[in-house]
């Protein structure tokens, strides 16, 4: 089986004024629409109406971007590594360059630390850009404190909100239809974002 998650890094080739934070994003249902069947190459993947805008709104706020996505369809055999990294060209392509891309290929069953509403991904991400991260987890304490308190969270299920509570991001949840677009004005008003109760 697969260990850890697959990263694609680009740090290297974006220069920013960085304010510090990361903002978390899921990919489908928060860059482009989902699929019951998996986004499974590049033709399939349509981006949301507003989420390049979005992408640059967060740029310009100093924001470096982590995508984490999980895509159990490389462990049920569907497809590969490959098709992965094609698809992430696509999706830059359309959107911008995109800071680290970190993507779970496991199933439930399959017991890893990576696949969201586990925080592997997004401590994967965080290692990766600032060199720390959080290294314990309690779903039943106080929501940890973030690394920094710009941090924040967009997804469309509860298991995004669970990843992003336990790195204690801000948390948007936004709806699979309209992705970040949704949220974004909240997020440039410095939005507190939405409560969230891991195991209510």
């Amino acid at each position: 089986m697969m260990e850890g998650p697959i990263a694609e890094v680009n740090l290297s080739k974006i220069d920013l004024d960085w304010n510090g934070a990361i903002a978390f994003l899921d990919r489908d249902g928060v860059l482009n629409f989902g699929s019951p069947n998996y986004i499974n190459s590049p033709e399939e993947l349509e981006i949301i109406p507003g989420a390049k805008e979005a992408i640059i709104a967060l740029r310009d706020m100093g924001y470096r971007i982590a995508i984490t996505t999980n895509q159990s369809a490389i462990m049920r055999g569907l497809w590969g590594e490959d098709t992965i990294h094609s698809i992430h060209a696509k999706l830059q392509n359309e959107i911008g360059l995109l800071d680290v891309l970190v993507t779970c290929p496991h199933r439930n069953r399959d017991r890893c630390r990576c696949r969201k509403p586990h925080p592997g991904m997004l401590n994967k991400a965080s290692e990766i850009i600032r060199g720390k991260y959080h290294q314990t987890l309690d779903w039943w304490g106080e929501k940890p404190e973030p690394i920094h308190p710009l941090d924040l969270m967009v997804g469309d299920r509860n298991s995004d909100m669970g990843a992003g509570w336990a790195v204690g991001a801000r948390l948007f949840k936004v709806d699979e239809k309209t992705g970040i677009a949704e949220v974004i004005d909240r997020i440039i008003r410095d939005d507190v974002g939405d409560d969230f109760n891991p195991v209510g």
